[in-house]
């Protein structure tokens, strides 16, 4: 019982800690001393590995721009989706509503879905293995002005970052 109180307040601090940094880009999105060490980030890389994104977000709004270089591994449509969808979802869900956020991803290898597990039990999800590929991770967090954009950002950018792709998320 003690357990499973402590994830889940565990699960609600880091869930919290993400909605705060994207709330803080969101806040100075205008202003041009933006301190990268605001930023949260799961990606585990190897010494022998580089952290290379694939994307230039360049042609985006200043506030896409900014969100890419905190999520490198995300396609900014897909960053500009989802931000398109935080009023929806703060309708939906108003703030201080518990949800459970459940995240379905997919990798072509059994290696970084394991490695993907590992990172995100000890960021405070409950990782499901649907299969050697799949993997389904479940956090519980307040709703609050973009706190469930951020942690769709966090955890699609974690996959992204090991290969992987974000498949969907359910929220309950």
């Amino acid at each position: 019982m003690f357990q499973r109180t402590l994830l889940t307040a565990m699960a609600v601090a880091a869930g919290a800690l993400a909605a705060a940094a994207l709330k803080t880009i969101l806040e100075h999105k205008d202003d041009k001393k933006y301190d990268d060490d605001e930023e949260v980030r799961f990606i585990r890389i190897s010494d022998d590995e580089e952290e290379t994104a694939g994307y230039d977000a360049s042609a985006r709004s200043e506030q896409v721009q900014q969100i890419c270089a905190v999520y490198p591994y995300l396609n900014p449509d897909f960053v500009e989706a989802k931000l398109a969808e935080n009023e929806k979802l703060l309708e939906e869900y108003p703030p201080e509503t518990m949800v459970a956020l459940t995240h379905s991803v997919h990798f072509s290898d059994s290696n970084a879905a394991e490695e993907f597990s590992s990172i995100m039990e000890e960021a405070g999800y409950i990782c499901v293995d649907r299969s050697d590929y799949a993997v389904a991770v479940t956090r519980k967090l307040f709703s609050e002005d973009n706190a469930i954009v951020s942690d769709i950002l966090n955890v699609a950018n974690q996959t992204a970052a090991l290969n992987g792709t974000y498949e969907n998320y359910e929220i309950q």
